[in-house]
């Protein structure tokens, strides 16, 4: 058997809707595409505060997208545009103060 693959450390994950029910007008290509920019230092493999990011073909919610998520928090955010992405990532991710008015479901 292969030897087990090794994960460097990381603080968040982030996800964004890829269905074409929540991104109707193909908007999440460009918002993750964006994301290693926006994270900057917090993109970076070997940051301990590394935040990972994904995409997800359905998220299960389909309305009211783009949507993105943020683990271990569960905090799902909708409607978000690029600069609603900005700030989901200098408040949220870098100042742990999520952006309450597009959040619409936390987990728990």
């Amino acid at each position: 058997m292969p030897g087990r693959p090794t994960m460097n450390p990381y603080t968040r994950h982030i996800f964004i809707c890829t269905g074409s029910y929540c991104d109707p007008q193909g908007l999440t290509e460009a918002l993750y595409a964006r994301l290693p920019r926006l994270l900057g230092a917090l993109g970076h493999y070997e940051n301990p505060r590394r935040v990972k990011r994904g995409t997800a073909a359905c998220l299960g919610v389909c309305s009211g997208g783009p949507l993105v998520v943020v683990y271990p928090e569960g905090i799902w955010y909708h409607h978000v545009d690029e600069s609603v992405l900005e700030r989901i990532v200098r408040e949220h991710l870098e100042q742990n103060r999520p952006v309450e008015e597009y959040i619409f479901h936390r987990l728990g």
